[in-house]
This record gives C-alpha cells, sequence and structure tokens, in this order.
C-alpha cells in the first residue's frame, strides 16, 4: 500500500498539469508509468507473495505489460489447484488476459473449465468471471454450452441479491452460448426470483434489483436484440450543428445503415473518441450512412472549453448548452436527445460510449462496441452496404 501511494503520488504530481496531449505525448506517458510500475516492483519475487499482498500490488502491475504478464503467470500457476481458491486465481488471470486482444478467446476455457466453477462461483470472483465472460466472443463460449447451461441453477429464489443482479451478465453470456429455447426458460425462473426478492428488499438492494428487473424486460435482457429491430428511442430533440433537424425518429431512418453513439458530455472516454467518430462521418456519405450520438438530459453540460453548466429542470437550456458543446467540440453528426435514459436497459447499457449498428432494414447487427473499435465498426458498415449494392 507504501508502494502505491508513493507511485501514484509521483505520477500524480509529474502528470496532472498536462493538457492536451499529443499521440505521442501520451505514448511517452504510457512508456514511463509502466518503468515506474516496475522499479517499484522490481525487488519483489511475486512467487513467494501472498494472495492478499498480490491483491494489494495489482494496481502497481497493471500499469506495465512486463509486470502484467509476470503476475499472469503466477494466477495461471495458482489456478492449477481445484479448489475455490484455484479458481479465484482463475479469474485473476483472465482479467488480466482480457487487456490482450489476442488472449481474450481463451478466457472462457479459463473460468468454465475449472474444476471448482461451480463452487467458485459462489464467492466474489463469480461475478467477476461474469462480466469478464459477457465480454467474449460467441465462438468461444459456445464450446462450454453445457457449463453455461448448469450455471443458470445458482440463480434460484434463494440466491443472495448481489447473486441475483449479476444475472444480467450471465444471461448476457447464455443468450449467446444457448439456443434461444434453452435460455427463456432460465430467464423467466431468474425474473421470478428477482421479483420474489424485490418485494422484501430495501436500500441498495432494491434499487439494484428493480434495475435487475428492467434489464429482464427489456430486449436485451429478452434476447430480442441482435437481429432484432430496434427498440425504442423517442427523439424530442434532433439536431445538427448547422440546426437542421434532419429527422423525428429512427424509424425515418430506413434505407441507410445507422450507428448509434450512446454518450454524455460528462463521459471523458465519450468525448475523447470523438476524433474517430469523426473520421467515420467523413469517410461515408450522408445519404448511405447516419451517426447518432444518443444522449439524455443529464441535468448538466461539462463543457470542455468553458465552465460547466448546471441545466436541472430546464430541458431548453440544456438543449441550447448542448448545441454550443457540439460546436465547441466539432461535432460534425446528428445528436439526439431521447426520453429513454442514455443507460437504457432495452439495449442492455451499462457504461458509454456504447455503440450499436442497425441494418438498412432497422434491425440491430451489432451491439456493444466501443468507438475505438474502428475497425470492425466500418467492416460491418461496408458489409451492409455491399450487401445493398450501395
Amino acid at each position: 500500500q507504501q508502494r502505491i501511494v508513493k507511485l501514484y503520488e509521483a505520477l500524480n504530481q509529474k502528470y496532472s498539469k498536462m493538457s492536451n496531449p499529443t499521440p505521442e505525448d501520451m505514448k511517452k506517458m504510457r512508456e514511463d508509468v509502466a518503468a515506474q510500475a516496475d522499479a517499484a516492483l522490481a525487488d519483489l519475487d511475486l512467487v513467494s507473495l501472498s494472495d492478499e499482498q498480490l491483491a494489494a500490488i495489482e494496481p502497481i502491475a497493471r500499469m506495465s505489460p512486463k509486470a502484467s504478464e509476470a503476475m499472469k503467470t503466477v494466477f495461471k500457476t495458482k489456478a492449477e489447484q481445484p479448489t475455490a481458491a484455484g479458481f479465484d486465481a482463475a479469474v485473476q488471470a483472465a482479467a488480466l488476459a482480457m487487456a490482450s486482444p489476442a488472449e481474450i478467446p481463451s478466457i472462457p476455457s479459463m473460468i468454465l473449465a475449472h474444476p471448482a466453477l461451480a463452487e467458485g462461483m459462489k464467492g466474489e470472483a463469480g461475478m467477476m468471471a461474469l462480466q469478464l465472460l459477457s465480454d467474449c466472443p460467441a465462438d468461444s463460449l459456445k464450446p462450454h454450452a453445457d457449463a453455461i447451461l448448469r450455471m443458470g441453477d445458482m440463480f434460484g429464489a434463494d440466491a443472495p441479491a448481489a447473486t441475483l443482479v449479476s444475472a444480467e451478465s450471465y444471461l448476457a453470456v447464455a443468450s449467446v452460448a444457448l439456443p434461444k429455447d434453452k435460455v427463456d426458460p432460465i430467464r423467466t425462473k431468474i425474473l421470478n426470483a428477482i421479483d420474489a426478492r424485490y418485494a422484501s428488499a430495501e436500500g441498495r438492494d432494491r434499487k439494484a434489483l428493480e434495475r435487475a428487473q428492467k434489464f429482464m424486460k427489456g430486449a436485451a435482457g429478452r434476447g430480442e436484440l441482435i437481429g432484432f429491430t430496434c427498440p425504442p428511442l423517442t427523439c424530442d430533440w434532433v439536431v445538427r450543428t448547422d440546426g437542421t433537424s434532419p429527422w423525428k425518429s429512427i424509424a425515418d431512418l430506413k434505407g441507410k445503415v445507422v450507428v448509434l453513439d450512446f454518450w454524455a458530455t460528462w463521459c471523458g472516454p465519450c468525448v475523447g473518441s470523438f476524433p474517430k467518430v469523426a473520421e467515420m462521418r467523413s469517410a461515408y456519405p450522408a445519404d448511405k450512412l447516419e451517426i447518432v450520438g444518443v444522449t439524455s438530459l443529464q441535468g448538466t453540460i461539462a463543457h470542455q472549453k468553458r465552465d460547466p453548466v448546471d441545466c436541472e429542470g430546464d430541458a431548453a437550456k440544456e438543449q441550447a448548452e448542448l448545441m454550443t458543446f457540439m460546436k465547441d467540440m466539432g461535432v460534425t453528426w446528428t445528436v439526439g436527445i431521447t426520453n429513454e435514459d442514455v443507460f437504457t436497459t432495452d439495449f442492455g447499457i451499462r457504461g458509454i460510449p456504447f455503440v450499436a449498428i442497425l441494418d438498412q432494414q432497422g434491425k440491430v447487427v451489432k451491439a456493444g462496441l466501443h468507438p475505438s473499435a474502428k475497425d470492425e465498426i466500418r467492416k460491418t458498415i461496408d458489409e451492409l452496404l455491399a450487401k445493398s449494392g450501395k
């Protein structure tokens, strides 16, 4: 803990006042941070550390590819134990592997083939395991369909509230690994268990269970998002920076490929992805592709080039400030404020930015992408345009 504090203080002192860094600046900073992390861990023998000590230094290890790889090796060795502790180590190793795209397809095997899967899923590592699995490609999950099906048994009426809330991630996994006729009965059982627990829940548990209810009943929770018509998005305010309002409903965009980018002004990664969205906008003709920045009233506009503005309870003020924000940030695509929350449960959104792609018939073909996944997004757009002969 002392090492962490010391390193963080040094990095904060060195980089806290950096403004408008260039890509080269960011590259140098990452290299420096990694070097300092390696130096902070240089005298430690990771193999000899206890689980508590490994957990304590993990924030430093994640700053360095070298240290992260060493930690992953240690956890993989510990994961060979056919116990709950071994399962916990497997999940830790999988979490570190998530940083490497080439290793992501191996994560389901690391978790779902572990001999202590059933016991390990009952602990805190179980929720992390589900989150990791929900980010894995379908092809890597389907070979483990039997194990995923059995995991549904943990969401019974007597399950803790925290376990029932994690069913959102479980269903995301089950929906891509299992046929719909296998998933639907599990979903019904889980929703019944959540409804029963919600009736007597209080405080944070009640709020978390309420969100889980909404998810279960939404399009993503029903397994009716990908391949289905886009869920309702009611846009009362749709504008471009030239002041025009090109359409009134997402349904009006049939005939075009549509990229929906869910975002908010206070979301740093959302705003940070604007250059990539602008590049995509300039790469395709407007009559073939529509890009829509989807947001909802937030009660504030977190300006980047001026002071933030409180707009709580004043929709007109927030709309005007949002237009200013768009002009300041060089937004070249359409932005829509929806009546639905930007974290709409119909799309199963747990974090933003969140990109979904609609085909020319208005059906969702991809969801849950990050704007930085430029290659995958453009490949999908190109394939859809090619199918329509455009």
